[in-house]
Protein backbone atom coordinates (compact mmCIF):
# COMPACT_ATOMS: atom_id res chain seq x y z
CA UNK A 1 0.00 0.00 0.00
CA UNK A 2 1.40 3.32 -0.94
CA UNK A 3 1.15 6.29 1.30
CA UNK A 4 0.97 9.81 -0.15
CA UNK A 5 3.76 11.97 1.31
CA UNK A 6 2.30 15.50 1.81
CA UNK A 7 4.99 18.24 1.73
CA UNK A 8 5.19 20.73 4.73
CA UNK A 9 7.74 22.87 3.00
CA UNK A 10 6.90 26.64 3.57
CA UNK A 11 4.28 26.01 6.21
CA UNK A 12 6.33 27.73 8.98
CA UNK A 13 6.92 30.89 6.98
CA UNK A 14 3.74 32.76 8.05
CA UNK A 15 4.46 31.92 11.65
CA UNK A 16 7.98 33.23 11.35
CA UNK A 17 6.75 36.37 9.69
CA UNK A 18 4.15 36.88 12.41
CA UNK A 19 6.75 36.39 15.11
CA UNK A 20 9.06 38.85 13.38
CA UNK A 21 6.25 41.38 13.12
CA UNK A 22 5.48 40.99 16.80
CA UNK A 23 9.16 41.40 17.71
CA UNK A 24 9.56 44.41 15.45
CA UNK A 25 6.39 46.00 16.77
CA UNK A 26 7.48 45.42 20.34
CA UNK A 27 10.90 46.80 19.57
CA UNK A 28 9.34 49.85 17.96
CA UNK A 29 7.09 50.39 20.97
CA UNK A 30 9.99 49.96 23.34
CA UNK A 31 12.12 52.32 21.26
CA UNK A 32 9.30 54.86 21.06
CA UNK A 33 8.66 54.65 24.78
CA UNK A 34 12.36 54.96 25.50
CA UNK A 35 12.67 57.95 23.19
CA UNK A 36 9.55 59.52 24.68
CA UNK A 37 10.79 58.96 28.19
CA UNK A 38 14.13 60.42 27.22
CA UNK A 39 12.39 63.46 25.74
CA UNK A 40 10.18 63.77 28.80
CA UNK A 41 13.26 63.50 30.96
CA UNK A 42 14.95 66.27 29.01
CA UNK A 43 11.83 68.46 29.22
CA UNK A 44 11.59 67.77 32.95
CA UNK A 45 15.25 68.68 33.40
CA UNK A 46 14.72 71.84 31.35
CA UNK A 47 11.71 72.74 33.50
CA UNK A 48 13.70 72.30 36.69
CA UNK A 49 16.61 74.24 35.25
CA UNK A 50 14.26 77.04 34.15
CA UNK A 51 12.86 77.30 37.70
CA UNK A 52 16.34 77.29 39.20
CA UNK A 53 17.29 80.02 36.75
CA UNK A 54 14.32 82.14 37.87
CA UNK A 55 15.38 81.62 41.49
CA UNK A 56 18.91 82.69 40.56
CA UNK A 57 17.37 85.89 39.20
CA UNK A 58 15.66 86.52 42.56
CA UNK A 59 18.97 86.06 44.35
CA UNK A 60 20.63 88.43 41.88
CA UNK A 61 17.96 91.05 42.59
CA UNK A 62 18.34 90.57 46.37
CA UNK A 63 22.10 91.05 46.04
CA UNK A 64 21.46 94.22 44.05
CA UNK A 65 19.14 95.62 46.78
CA UNK A 66 21.56 94.95 49.63
CA UNK A 67 24.78 95.93 47.87
CA UNK A 68 25.62 99.63 47.87
CA UNK A 69 26.38 101.24 44.49
CA UNK A 70 25.33 98.11 42.59
CA UNK A 71 23.53 98.25 39.25
CA UNK A 72 21.18 95.82 37.52
CA UNK A 73 19.83 95.73 33.97
CA UNK A 74 16.09 95.21 34.02
CA UNK A 75 14.32 93.50 31.09
CA UNK A 76 17.70 92.38 29.75
CA UNK A 77 18.79 88.75 29.31
CA UNK A 78 21.35 87.76 31.95
CA UNK A 79 23.18 84.45 31.53
CA UNK A 80 24.88 82.39 34.20
CA UNK A 81 27.21 80.99 35.35
CA UNK A 82 29.66 83.57 34.10
CA UNK A 83 31.95 80.94 32.58
CA UNK A 84 30.23 78.51 30.19
CA UNK A 85 26.67 79.69 30.92
CA UNK A 86 23.88 77.13 30.85
CA UNK A 87 20.84 79.21 31.85
CA UNK A 88 19.40 82.70 31.53
CA UNK A 89 16.83 84.97 33.17
CA UNK A 90 15.13 88.33 32.77
CA UNK A 91 14.16 90.55 35.75
CA UNK A 92 11.17 92.88 35.44
CA UNK A 93 10.70 95.33 38.34
CA UNK A 94 6.95 95.85 38.77
CA UNK A 95 6.87 98.09 41.84
CA UNK A 96 9.49 100.00 43.82
CA UNK A 97 9.06 102.01 47.03
CA UNK A 98 11.57 102.67 49.77
CA UNK A 99 10.20 99.71 51.75
CA UNK A 100 8.71 97.34 49.18
CA UNK A 101 9.87 95.96 45.83
CA UNK A 102 7.95 93.60 43.55
CA UNK A 103 9.49 91.76 40.60
CA UNK A 104 8.81 89.12 37.96
CA UNK A 105 11.72 86.86 37.02
CA UNK A 106 11.52 84.54 33.99
CA UNK A 107 14.17 81.83 33.66
CA UNK A 108 15.08 79.16 31.09
CA UNK A 109 17.75 76.69 30.03
CA UNK A 110 19.93 77.76 27.11
CA UNK A 111 19.57 74.20 25.79
CA UNK A 112 15.81 74.66 25.44
CA UNK A 113 14.77 78.33 25.60
CA UNK A 114 11.18 77.38 24.76
CA UNK A 115 10.67 76.00 28.26
CA UNK A 116 10.31 78.97 30.63
CA UNK A 117 9.26 79.42 34.27
CA UNK A 118 8.19 82.75 35.82
CA UNK A 119 8.05 83.64 39.51
CA UNK A 120 6.79 86.80 41.21
CA UNK A 121 8.25 87.92 44.52
CA UNK A 122 7.99 90.84 46.92
CA UNK A 123 10.95 92.12 48.90
CA UNK A 124 10.58 94.14 52.09
CA UNK A 125 12.95 95.99 54.39
CA UNK A 126 12.49 96.19 58.13
CA UNK A 127 11.36 99.66 59.17
CA UNK A 128 10.37 101.45 62.34
CA UNK A 129 7.16 102.57 60.62
CA UNK A 130 5.83 99.01 60.54
CA UNK A 131 4.83 99.67 64.18
CA UNK A 132 2.21 102.12 65.32
CA UNK A 133 4.14 102.42 68.59
CA UNK A 134 7.85 101.71 69.12
CA UNK A 135 9.87 102.55 72.24
CA UNK A 136 13.53 101.87 72.83
CA UNK A 137 12.78 102.21 76.55
CA UNK A 138 9.48 102.09 78.46
CA UNK A 139 9.81 103.76 81.88
CA UNK A 140 8.49 101.68 84.75
CA UNK A 141 6.13 104.46 85.87
CA UNK A 142 4.26 104.89 82.57
CA UNK A 143 1.48 102.37 82.00
CA UNK A 144 -1.01 101.20 79.41
CA UNK A 145 -4.25 101.77 81.31
CA UNK A 146 -8.04 101.42 81.19
CA UNK A 147 -9.46 102.79 77.98
CA UNK A 148 -6.14 102.76 76.10
CA UNK A 149 -6.43 101.11 72.69
CA UNK A 150 -3.52 100.36 70.40
CA UNK A 151 -4.59 100.00 66.76
CA UNK A 152 -1.54 98.52 65.09
CA UNK A 153 1.66 96.56 65.86
CA UNK A 154 3.45 97.52 69.10
CA UNK A 155 7.09 96.96 70.09
CA UNK A 156 9.27 97.87 73.04
CA UNK A 157 12.99 97.15 73.43
CA UNK A 158 12.36 96.77 77.18
CA UNK A 159 9.14 95.73 78.99
CA UNK A 160 5.45 96.32 78.36
CA UNK A 161 3.82 97.91 81.43
CA UNK A 162 0.13 97.15 82.04
CA UNK A 163 -1.89 99.07 84.62
CA UNK A 164 -5.52 98.15 83.96
CA UNK A 165 -7.43 96.88 80.94
CA UNK A 166 -5.90 98.28 77.74
CA UNK A 167 -6.71 96.70 74.38
CA UNK A 168 -4.15 95.74 71.71
CA UNK A 169 -5.57 94.94 68.28
CA UNK A 170 -2.38 93.79 66.56
CA UNK A 171 0.77 91.90 67.45
CA UNK A 172 2.73 92.93 70.55
CA UNK A 173 6.46 92.28 70.87
CA UNK A 174 8.76 93.03 73.79
CA UNK A 175 12.35 92.23 74.76
CA UNK A 176 12.16 91.69 78.55
CA UNK A 177 8.69 90.89 79.91
CA UNK A 178 5.15 92.10 80.53
CA UNK A 179 4.90 93.97 83.86
CA UNK A 180 1.58 94.34 85.71
CA UNK A 181 0.85 97.19 88.13
CA UNK A 182 0.59 95.74 91.61
CA UNK A 183 -2.19 98.00 92.95
CA UNK A 184 -4.46 97.65 89.91
CA UNK A 185 -6.85 95.04 88.57
CA UNK A 186 -5.17 94.08 85.32
CA UNK A 187 -7.11 92.54 82.47
CA UNK A 188 -5.51 93.49 79.14
CA UNK A 189 -6.99 92.24 75.86
CA UNK A 190 -4.60 91.00 73.20
CA UNK A 191 -6.49 90.38 69.96
CA UNK A 192 -3.35 89.10 68.24
CA UNK A 193 -0.08 87.55 69.42
CA UNK A 194 2.36 88.56 72.15
CA UNK A 195 5.96 87.51 71.75
CA UNK A 196 9.31 88.01 73.43
CA UNK A 197 11.85 88.93 70.75
CA UNK A 198 15.38 90.24 70.29
CA UNK A 199 15.98 93.99 70.53
CA UNK A 200 15.73 95.99 67.33
CA UNK A 201 18.86 98.15 66.76
CA UNK A 202 18.17 101.83 67.32
CA UNK A 203 19.84 104.85 65.63
CA UNK A 204 21.94 107.42 67.51
CA UNK A 205 21.01 110.55 65.52
CA UNK A 206 19.43 111.86 62.32
CA UNK A 207 22.52 113.65 60.96
CA UNK A 208 22.49 111.67 57.70
CA UNK A 209 19.31 113.53 56.76
CA UNK A 210 21.27 116.79 56.74
CA UNK A 211 23.26 115.44 53.79
CA UNK A 212 20.04 114.68 51.88
CA UNK A 213 18.78 118.19 52.63
CA UNK A 214 22.02 119.67 51.33
CA UNK A 215 22.00 117.52 48.21
CA UNK A 216 18.50 118.12 46.85
CA UNK A 217 16.29 119.29 49.70
CA UNK A 218 16.03 122.35 51.95
CA UNK A 219 18.48 123.14 54.77
CA UNK A 220 17.72 125.83 57.37
CA UNK A 221 19.75 127.21 60.26
CA UNK A 222 17.99 128.11 63.49
CA UNK A 223 14.34 128.07 64.53
CA UNK A 224 12.07 127.29 61.59
CA UNK A 225 8.27 127.48 61.40
CA UNK A 226 6.47 125.54 58.65
CA UNK A 227 2.85 125.72 57.55
CA UNK A 228 1.80 122.85 55.29
CA UNK A 229 -0.54 124.01 52.53
CA UNK A 230 -3.23 121.92 50.85
CA UNK A 231 -2.08 123.09 47.40
CA UNK A 232 1.20 121.17 47.76
CA UNK A 233 3.36 124.08 48.95
CA UNK A 234 4.86 125.06 52.29
CA UNK A 235 5.10 128.47 53.93
CA UNK A 236 8.30 128.93 55.92
CA UNK A 237 9.33 131.50 58.49
CA UNK A 238 13.00 131.38 59.39
CA UNK A 239 14.00 134.66 61.12
CA UNK A 240 17.73 134.05 60.72
CA UNK A 241 17.45 134.08 56.92
CA UNK A 242 14.36 136.21 56.31
CA UNK A 243 12.10 138.21 58.59
CA UNK A 244 9.16 137.51 56.27
CA UNK A 245 7.46 134.24 55.38
CA UNK A 246 8.34 132.49 52.12
CA UNK A 247 6.06 130.08 50.26
CA UNK A 248 7.72 127.43 48.10
CA UNK A 249 7.13 123.99 46.66
CA UNK A 250 8.01 120.80 48.51
CA UNK A 251 11.74 120.02 48.26
CA UNK A 252 12.73 117.92 45.21
CA UNK A 253 13.83 114.91 47.27
CA UNK A 254 11.24 115.51 50.00
CA UNK A 255 13.69 116.30 52.83
CA UNK A 256 13.92 119.40 55.06
CA UNK A 257 16.57 119.61 57.78
CA UNK A 258 16.75 122.31 60.47
CA UNK A 259 20.12 122.71 62.14
CA UNK A 260 20.91 124.83 65.17
CA UNK A 261 21.92 124.95 68.79
CA UNK A 262 20.76 122.44 71.36
CA UNK A 263 18.16 123.59 73.87
CA UNK A 264 17.81 122.06 77.32
CA UNK A 265 15.22 124.40 78.86
CA UNK A 266 11.63 124.94 77.81
CA UNK A 267 12.12 128.70 78.28
CA UNK A 268 14.61 128.64 75.38
CA UNK A 269 12.48 126.69 72.91
CA UNK A 270 11.67 129.85 70.92
CA UNK A 271 15.30 130.94 70.59
CA UNK A 272 16.10 131.89 66.99
CA UNK A 273 19.36 129.95 67.23
CA UNK A 274 17.72 126.71 68.39
CA UNK A 275 17.45 123.84 65.94
CA UNK A 276 13.71 123.61 66.56
CA UNK A 277 10.82 123.12 64.13
CA UNK A 278 7.25 124.36 64.67
CA UNK A 279 4.86 122.80 62.18
CA UNK A 280 1.16 122.33 61.38
CA UNK A 281 -1.28 122.49 58.47
CA UNK A 282 -2.45 120.26 55.62
CA UNK A 283 0.12 118.22 53.68
CA UNK A 284 -0.32 117.51 49.98
CA UNK A 285 2.51 115.18 48.95
CA UNK A 286 5.36 113.38 50.69
CA UNK A 287 7.74 115.09 53.06
CA UNK A 288 10.25 114.35 55.82
CA UNK A 289 11.16 117.14 58.24
CA UNK A 290 14.11 116.61 60.57
CA UNK A 291 15.65 118.78 63.27
CA UNK A 292 18.88 118.77 65.27
CA UNK A 293 16.83 119.49 68.39
CA UNK A 294 13.02 119.37 68.89
CA UNK A 295 9.92 119.35 66.68
CA UNK A 296 6.66 120.91 67.93
CA UNK A 297 3.28 120.25 66.36
CA UNK A 298 1.14 123.35 66.86
CA UNK A 299 -2.60 123.89 67.11
CA UNK A 300 -2.24 127.28 65.39
CA UNK A 301 -0.41 128.50 62.29
CA UNK A 302 3.24 128.65 63.48
CA UNK A 303 4.26 131.22 60.86
CA UNK A 304 2.49 133.97 62.82
CA UNK A 305 5.01 135.39 65.27
CA UNK A 306 2.44 137.12 67.50
CA UNK A 307 -0.03 135.13 69.55
CA UNK A 308 -2.71 137.75 68.90
CA UNK A 309 -2.53 136.90 65.20
CA UNK A 310 -1.97 133.17 65.56
CA UNK A 311 -5.09 132.61 67.67
CA UNK A 312 -7.20 133.63 64.65
CA UNK A 313 -5.58 130.94 62.49
CA UNK A 314 -6.24 127.58 64.12
CA UNK A 315 -4.90 124.54 62.23
CA UNK A 316 -5.86 121.73 64.64
CA UNK A 317 -2.47 120.09 64.08
CA UNK A 318 -1.47 118.18 60.96
CA UNK A 319 -3.62 116.24 58.53
CA UNK A 320 -3.45 115.20 54.86
CA UNK A 321 -5.02 116.79 51.81
CA UNK A 322 -6.22 113.62 50.07
CA UNK A 323 -5.68 110.82 52.56
CA UNK A 324 -7.73 109.99 55.64
CA UNK A 325 -8.35 107.07 57.97
CA UNK A 326 -11.30 105.24 59.44
CA UNK A 327 -10.85 103.05 62.50
CA UNK A 328 -13.30 100.36 63.53
CA UNK A 329 -12.88 100.49 67.29
CA UNK A 330 -14.56 97.10 67.69
CA UNK A 331 -12.47 95.05 65.28
CA UNK A 332 -9.40 97.26 65.07
CA UNK A 333 -9.63 97.39 61.27
CA UNK A 334 -8.07 100.52 59.74
CA UNK A 335 -9.22 101.79 56.34
CA UNK A 336 -7.17 104.28 54.34
CA UNK A 337 -9.29 106.45 52.04
CA UNK A 338 -8.64 109.07 49.38
CA UNK A 339 -8.36 109.03 45.60
CA UNK A 340 -4.57 109.13 45.46
CA UNK A 341 -3.52 108.17 49.00
CA UNK A 342 -0.12 109.68 48.26
CA UNK A 343 0.21 112.02 51.24
CA UNK A 344 2.74 110.94 53.88
CA UNK A 345 4.75 112.86 56.47
CA UNK A 346 7.79 112.06 58.57
CA UNK A 347 8.93 114.13 61.57
CA UNK A 348 12.37 113.12 62.90
CA UNK A 349 13.76 115.08 65.85
CA UNK A 350 17.18 114.40 67.31
CA UNK A 351 15.50 114.98 70.68
CA UNK A 352 11.74 115.33 71.25
CA UNK A 353 8.60 115.47 69.16
CA UNK A 354 5.78 117.06 71.11
CA UNK A 355 2.47 118.86 70.92
CA UNK A 356 2.97 122.50 71.87
CA UNK A 357 0.70 123.06 74.85
CA UNK A 358 1.66 126.50 76.16
CA UNK A 359 3.80 129.39 74.97
CA UNK A 360 4.31 131.36 71.79
CA UNK A 361 7.16 133.37 70.34
CA UNK A 362 6.04 136.55 72.10
CA UNK A 363 4.00 135.19 75.02
CA UNK A 364 5.07 132.38 77.36
CA UNK A 365 1.64 131.75 78.86
CA UNK A 366 -0.37 131.63 75.60
CA UNK A 367 -2.51 128.48 75.54
CA UNK A 368 -1.08 126.94 72.37
CA UNK A 369 -3.06 123.70 72.70
CA UNK A 370 -6.84 124.02 72.51
CA UNK A 371 -8.83 120.80 72.79
CA UNK A 372 -8.65 118.05 70.17
CA UNK A 373 -5.65 117.88 67.84
CA UNK A 374 -4.63 115.62 64.94
CA UNK A 375 -1.13 114.51 64.04
CA UNK A 376 -0.84 112.50 60.81
CA UNK A 377 2.62 111.10 60.12
CA UNK A 378 5.52 108.99 61.32
CA UNK A 379 6.94 110.67 64.44
CA UNK A 380 10.51 109.83 65.49
CA UNK A 381 12.03 111.21 68.73
CA UNK A 382 15.50 109.68 68.52
CA UNK A 383 16.98 110.70 71.85
CA UNK A 384 13.80 111.90 73.50
CA UNK A 385 10.07 111.27 73.67
CA UNK A 386 6.80 111.97 71.97
CA UNK A 387 4.45 113.76 74.32
CA UNK A 388 2.97 116.96 75.66
CA UNK A 389 5.33 119.96 75.73
CA UNK A 390 4.24 120.52 79.34
CA UNK A 391 6.31 117.49 80.31
CA UNK A 392 9.43 118.37 78.31
CA UNK A 393 12.50 119.64 80.16
CA UNK A 394 10.70 119.59 83.51
CA UNK A 395 8.33 122.39 82.53
CA UNK A 396 5.99 122.64 85.53
CA UNK A 397 5.39 126.37 85.44
CA UNK A 398 2.14 125.89 83.53
CA UNK A 399 -0.68 123.37 83.59
CA UNK A 400 -2.17 121.07 81.00
CA UNK A 401 -4.51 122.65 78.45
CA UNK A 402 -8.14 123.05 79.40
CA UNK A 403 -10.56 121.87 78.14
CA UNK A 404 -8.96 118.46 77.84
CA UNK A 405 -8.69 117.09 74.33
CA UNK A 406 -8.07 113.94 72.31
CA UNK A 407 -4.73 113.52 70.56
CA UNK A 408 -5.39 111.56 67.34
CA UNK A 409 -2.27 110.13 65.71
CA UNK A 410 -2.54 108.34 62.38
CA UNK A 411 0.83 106.93 61.45
CA UNK A 412 3.65 105.67 63.67
CA UNK A 413 5.32 106.80 66.90
CA UNK A 414 8.97 105.89 67.45
CA UNK A 415 10.77 107.20 70.53
CA UNK A 416 13.77 106.60 72.72
CA UNK A 417 11.68 106.72 75.88
CA UNK A 418 7.93 106.63 76.10
CA UNK A 419 6.59 110.12 76.88
CA UNK A 420 3.49 111.52 78.58
CA UNK A 421 0.60 113.18 76.75
CA UNK A 422 -1.84 113.22 79.66
CA UNK A 423 -2.44 112.10 83.22
CA UNK A 424 -5.41 110.18 84.55
CA UNK A 425 -6.19 110.09 88.24
CA UNK A 426 -9.50 111.23 89.67
CA UNK A 427 -9.58 113.60 86.69
CA UNK A 428 -8.05 113.57 83.23
CA UNK A 429 -5.45 116.21 82.40
CA UNK A 430 -3.96 116.80 79.00
CA UNK A 431 -4.75 114.55 76.06
CA UNK A 432 -6.49 111.21 75.78
CA UNK A 433 -4.65 108.96 73.33
CA UNK A 434 -6.24 107.91 70.03
CA UNK A 435 -3.42 106.21 68.11
CA UNK A 436 -3.90 104.17 64.96
CA UNK A 437 -1.44 102.85 62.44
CA UNK A 438 -1.16 104.16 58.92
CA UNK A 439 -1.25 100.66 57.44
CA UNK A 440 0.51 101.85 54.28
CA UNK A 441 3.61 102.24 56.42
CA UNK A 442 4.04 98.49 56.68
CA UNK A 443 5.47 98.70 53.16
CA UNK A 444 6.08 102.43 52.61
CA UNK A 445 7.68 105.29 54.50
CA UNK A 446 8.20 109.04 54.14
CA UNK A 447 11.24 110.12 52.07
CA UNK A 448 14.55 108.81 53.44
CA UNK A 449 12.95 107.83 56.75
CA UNK A 450 15.40 106.16 59.12
CA UNK A 451 15.52 102.36 59.25
CA UNK A 452 16.93 100.02 61.93
CA UNK A 453 20.72 99.75 61.94
CA UNK A 454 22.00 97.11 59.48
CA UNK A 455 18.48 96.58 58.17
CA UNK A 456 18.62 94.61 54.92
CA UNK A 457 16.13 93.52 52.29
CA UNK A 458 14.58 90.06 52.38
CA UNK A 459 12.10 88.04 50.32
CA UNK A 460 8.64 88.42 51.84
CA UNK A 461 6.43 86.47 49.38
CA UNK A 462 7.15 84.12 46.48
CA UNK A 463 4.83 82.44 43.96
CA UNK A 464 5.03 80.95 40.48
CA UNK A 465 2.93 82.58 37.81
Amino acid sequence: MKFRNSSTKGAALPTVIMVMLVVMTSATIVLTMTTSQAKNGVIYDDNIQALHSAEAGLNQYLWYLNKEDSTLDFKKVITYPENEPESAFIIDELESTNMLKRVNVTGWSLRNPEVKRTVEATFTQRSFTEYVYFSDEDPADIWWMDGDKCFGPYHTNTSLSIGGSPEFFDRVTYVNKIVYKSDTVNNPTFHSSTEKVAAIPYPENNSELMNYAKANGYLYEGRTSIRLNADGTITVWNPKSNSNTVTRSLPPNGVIYVNGTSVTKSSNRFSEDAGNVFISGVLNGRLTVASSNDIYVTDYDPTYGKYSEAQNHETNGICYSDTDFTVDTTTGDITVSGSGQEDMLGLIADKNVSVLTYGWYDKNDFKAGNGDIKVYGALFAINGSFGNSYNMYGDTSTSYPSPNGTLSVRGAIIQNKRGVVGVRSSKTYGYVKDYAHDTRMKYEAPPYFLTPVDSGWEINTWKEK
